[in-house]
């Protein structure tokens, strides 16, 4: 698993982040306690929580 940039969640739609929020989250099962991708995983996830959140994205 590979870092996504800030750049790339910023360019990506709502319905984009919420695709790979739930692919990230399917995936972690498989992730080994500890490990380096599961690290990544999880900081992709927070990433994408927080572009989620922006206020453009809001319901108005």
């Amino acid at each position: 698993m590979r870092v996504i940039s800030q750049s790339e969640l910023l360019r990506a739609t709502k319905v984009e982040l919420q695709i790979l929020l739930r692919e990230i989250a399917a995936s972690l099962p498989a992730l080994r306690e500890g490990s380096h991708e599961l690290r990544i995983a999880h900081y992709n996830l927070h990433n994408i929580r927080i572009a989620l959140a922006r206020p453009d994205f809001r319901p108005r």
